[in-house]
């Protein structure tokens, strides 16, 4: 008997809320939309500068794409990965009604790091790119291009000798490639490999220091080491993706990280990272986390 009044009383009380409901929609509605709002409010409020400095290894697959927000939330992206799976993530991490990015950086045109960038252009307002300006032959290349122009947006070729300042106590300072100068023409700098024009830059944050690689093997690595700049980080951006082209034991006693951390694919074709690397890193007592395994990596910095 207490089974079937407790059954009765439920289904009278479906009843009469269904009733309330389609005679009260237009109060559903409003609720429905109230909640709504309320959910992006809390949401941009997560999002708002915390005077720290963020970094996000996006998981994009076999590629690479970084956001960095600093601390008064400017917003610079390192990268565009091998799709458009970057878009997703920068529509996760960005203010909604924030559609300006400060900076974009190429490290350099090569399939993997460039796919999603075109689109990027056309959805946000960039104040600035860095980018070498060598020449590479892609569809997709050319798109960028054609949005930079379209767009006008102020390119900064990397020159060692010139920092990026954002003003709010972050530093990039600019180690590769080296400056175009009548010593280095556009033609010789061509004869490096696509990996090896990899724009190197390492930012600063008060006592923390973040080397991004892009994809330079031994031959950069080594003329870096020449060049006598400073590279030692905290935080080291493992060059291409892990590869046993990259990562000399003297480029990693320089640098002298205490967390690598490697963009890579899941039983991606190229057997990133390799296993003689990820042992180098273990042997040196430095831990790695890899997108593959650890999906978007998310490091703050106060």
């Amino acid at each position: 008997m207490f089974d079937i009044f407790n059954f009765r009383f439920v289904s009278h009380f479906v009843l009469r809320f269904s009733n309330f409901v389609s005679k009260n929609s237009q109060y559903t509605l409003v609720i429905i939309g109230l909640a709504m709002i309320s959910l992006i409010f809390l949401r941009e409020i997560t999002l708002l500068p915390d005077g720290k400095l963020h970094l996000y290894v996006l998981d994009v697959g076999q590629g690479d794409s970084m956001l960095m927000v600093t601390p008064s939330g400017k917003q610079i992206l390192i990268d565009g990965g091998p799709n458009l799976s970057t878009l997703s993530h920068l529509d996760r991490l960005l203010p909604f009604f924030d559609r300006t990015i400060e900076m974009i950086v190429l490290t350099h045109p090569d399939s993997d790091h460039i796919t999603a960038l075109p689109e990027v252009l056309k959805r946000y307002t960039i104040d600035h790119i860095v980018m070498t300006g060598v020449g590479h032959s892609s569809g997709r290349y050319d798109a960028l291009l054609s949005e930079i122009q379209r767009r006008s947006i102020p390119v900064i070729y990397p020159d060692p000798s010139v920092d990026i300042v954002t003003g709010d106590g972050v530093l990039i300072d600019v180690l590769w490639p080296p400056a175009l100068t009548p010593t280095l023409s556009q033609g010789e700098r061509e004869n490096l490999s696509s990996n090896n024009q990899s724009i190197v830059l390492r930012a600063l944050y008060k006592n923390t220091s973040i080397l991004l690689t892009g994809d330079i093997e031994e031959d950069a690595e080594q003329a870096i080491l020449a060049s006598g700049a400073d590279i030692r980080s905290d935080i080291l951006k493992v060059p291409h993706h892990g590869s046993r082209t990259s990562s000399s034991t003297g480029f990693l006693l320089a640098v002298d990280p205490y967390l690598g951390l490697i963009s890579v694919g899941s039983d991606n074709r190229y057997g990133h990272p390799h296993t003689e690397i990820s042992d180098r890193y273990l042997n040196m007592d430095i831990p790695i986390k890899t997108t593959a395994s650890n999906g978007v990596i998310s490091l703050e910095f106060d």
